[in-house]
């Protein structure tokens, strides 16, 4: 266990020895995964667990240094779908400000609420394919 926690949090190796124990094997998503991880280190106050407190808290020290990034599972078509539902709650609430200010303008010859529609509907498909060619270059 030792060995793995020195290796996640020097940084400079490659290899993590998860494979070395099999409490290092059951803890691997716990230590270096996809997880967020809550250690508890006990301490005993009496003489004669001084040497074993002393240990167990430089092991919660150097287990405090590990640094995860975990980050949510989440199905590709389901972040895409929940992305297109941000855009479309966007337009309709520019679309529903812009109707708004029109109404509440005088009356200008080709500046309806439908050309205000179109406009808007305009501006979120020049958004989304600009999003899309972002995503195919960064692929």
């Amino acid at each position: 266990l030792g060995n793995c926690i020195r290796a996640l949090v020097d940084g400079k190796s490659n290899h993590v020895p998860y494979r070395d124990s099999k409490l290092t094997r059951i803890l691997q998503d716990s230590l270096g995964g996809n997880t967020k991880t809550v250690m508890c280190a006990n301490a005993g106050p009496a003489d004669y667990n001084y040497d074993e407190s002393l240990s167990t808290l430089r092991y919660a020290s150097r287990a405090k240094n590990i640094k995860n990034k975990p980050v949510v599972n989440e199905d590709p078509k389901d972040a895409k779908l929940r992305e297109h539902q941000e855009e479309i709650a966007r337009l309709k609430s520019l679309l529903s400000k812009m109707s708004s200010d029109a109404c509440a303008t005088n009356h200008v010859p080709g500046n309806t609420a439908n050309g205000l529609a179109e406009e808007t509907l305009k501006e979120g498909s020049r958004l989304k394919m600009s999003k899309e060619a972002n995503v195919l270059q960064a692929e």
